[in-house]
């Protein structure tokens, strides 16, 4: 078994690390796809320095079958004289990458399978979070806010629309059925007005405090899009979930008052925290 050792700086091995968690895969896994992927891409070599990084960490892994195989063949045509120094500048070109252009090279198989079957116009059978669902793909979308991968699709088995995160989803078979017509106008405007929550059309309508007005700047990350604005009262586009996820950091400075679903949701959460504080 060969095993490899490479000295990286901190920066490189935190975020490798972090995308080992992230993507539900092991360290040999992700450590033997950078290399298969990569191999031959003399122009890596050079892209980028280590701007006097200090700190350093070992990662350390062992080539699979299928590398292992030709790993001297790897080395002579990339004329490398120093192995530790290739797979650093290996690991330096994957970690140049944004998270959700990483997403997408570590899923490049499952993201070819989709792209395959919305091209047929075939439905596919996929695992996602355990559950067997049957689903028609329309597109593959990140979110602009964060930095994850998502599939648009409707799902046969729910009946409803649905974004899947990429990484969770398990994908089994593209059925020789084809995908049904559907709301055309709905997929299109999904597609200009990507939200991973499915908010369009979807109206809040919320009671904030001046300080409430200030957390608004403040907390941008899944921010809905504001509507109107009536001295205290504001109306956002944002489907119930987005709005308890962004909203419940909030706290005592926000009222919801429409949807009653939300309100009801804020408040149980509310009060299931506050348990936490009783003795």
């Amino acid at each position: 078994m060969k095993k490899i050792r490479v000295t990286v700086p901190e920066d490189i091995y935190r975020l490798i690390k972090n995308d080992i968690e992230d993507f539900g895969i092991n360290n040999n896994k992700l450590c033997n796809f950078i290399l298969d992927k990569y191999k031959y891409k003399r122009e890596n070599e050079d892209l980028l320095k280590s701007q006097g990084k200090s700190l350093r960490k070992i990662i350390q892994f062992d080539l699979n079958l299928k590398n292992k195989e030709i790993y001297y063949n790897i080395l002579r045509i990339n004329k490398v004289a120093v192995e530790a120094e290739f797979f650093r500048e290996l690991f330096k070109y994957y970690c140049s990458n944004f998270k959700y252009k990483r997403e997408l090279f570590v899923f490049s198989d499952l993201v070819q399978k989709i792209i395959l079957a919305i091209e047929n116009k075939n439905k596919i059978k996929i695992k996602y979070k355990k559950k067997i669902k049957i689903i028609e793909p329309y597109f593959i979308k990140r979110d602009e806010q964060g930095e994850e991968n998502y599939l648009f699709c409707y799902c046969c088995t729910s009946k409803e629309y649905k974004n899947y995160k990429l990484k969770n989803i398990d994908f089994i078979s593209e059925l020789s059925e084809k995908v049904l017509r559907r709301d055309k106008k709905y997929i299109d405007s999904i597609r200009k007005n990507f939200d991973p929550f499915l908010s369009h059309g979807k109206i809040v309508k919320i009671k904030l405090t001046k300080e409430g007005e200030s957390l608004l700047k403040t907390y941008t990350v899944h921010r809905p899009k504001l509507l109107s604005k009536n001295n205290d009262i504001f109306e956002f586009e944002a489907s119930t979930e987005k709005a308890f996820l962004y909203f419940r950091q909030f706290l005592s400075e926000v009222i919801i008052l429409e949807p009653l679903e939300l309100r009801e949701k804020i408040k149980n959460y509310l009060i299931n925290t506050l348990k936490n504080y009783i003795d």
